[in-house]
């Protein structure tokens, strides 16, 4: 196989490092002021987002893809509603 398990989460890491830093800047230039809770619930909406697409690649590596579809599916509905709540919390001026 092309890619295996360490170079997967090596990229995946990168990957969140990345996310953390583009965020940060976005952040600094909207003039949000960004808490430690703010930054954790973040985090925690970021690691649902990737634990969805974690679920269906394994279920579909296990036979069972429309199981894991509708878990990508419904992961990504609560990162839909929860990921709009955290940007009005984000841009609320305290």
């Amino acid at each position: 196989m092309f890619i295996d398990s360490n170079i997967f989460w090596f990229l995946m890491g990168m990957l969140f490092v990345l996310v953390v830093a583009g965020f940060r800047g976005y952040a600094k230039d909207r003039g949000w002021i960004l808490s430690w809770w703010k930054a954790a619930l973040g985090i925690v909406w970021y690691a649902i987002f990737l634990l969805s697409f974690y679920a269906w690649g394994t279920l579909t590596g296990e036979n069972e893809g429309e199981a894991g579809f509708k878990i990508l599916l419904l992961g990504l509905f609560i990162c839909l509603i929860s990921g709009v709540g955290l940007w009005r919390l984000m841009a609320k001026k305290q």
